[in-house]
């Protein structure tokens, strides 16, 4: 290309653009735009969890299920200790070491389920909202949460066969008569 057909397009785009560029002053409204979208992408899932959560009932039950729900499914207490969750509403609980068989444990045929009473079920739904929000590496735990009456349930490890017998058992404790 020559000088000449250079200054021909400076020319043509007139003065202060450059040719093949759009001149366009960007505005704060990009920006804006920008903040919104990284806003909306962190807010959504959140929003989706208080929308989508779904609420078990909430019941005061006199004695705590777990006992009859592991003798249903074949299983033994091992051993029991108090435990209170430094979460708002807990009440107290216990932590529960349950196995098919106490003197020889095994990480395939023990659990440990910790229990914690709560005293309203918006304070049960919160922890379970909090924990939910939370991501496993990151001050979540490994395993699975369970409302019941007034109770939380926290078994792990999760998904075994032994805690699958026992939330089946829970299950049909819950069904209507």
């Amino acid at each position: 290309m020559s000088p000449g057909h250079r200054k021909g397009e400076e020319k043509a785009a007139g003065p202060g653009k450059h040719a093949g560029g759009s001149g366009k002053k960007t505005s704060g409204s990009g920006h804006i735009l920008a903040i919104a979208f990284i806003f909306m992408i962190f807010m959504i899932p959140i929003g989706l969890c208080f929308i989508t959560f779904p609420t078990a009932t909430y019941t005061v039950s006199a004695t705590n299920p777990l006992a009859a729900a592991v003798q249903a499914a074949g299983a033994s207490i091992c051993s029991t200790a108090d435990t209170q969750w430094d979460v708002a509403g807990a009440t107290g609980g216990k932590t529960y070491v349950i196995s098919y068989n106490c003197n020889h444990q095994t990480s395939t045929n023990t659990i440990t389920v910790q229990v914690q009473a709560f005293d309203s079920q918006e304070s049960r739904d919160g922890a379970v909202l909090t924990y939910n929000t939370m991501y496993v590496g990151r001050g979540k735990p490994v395993g699975n949460l369970f409302a019941y009456n007034q109770y939380l349930i926290y078994v792990t490890p999760p998904n075994t066969d032994l805690m699958r017998s026992i939330g089946a058992e829970l299950q049909k404790m819950m069904a209507p008569a």
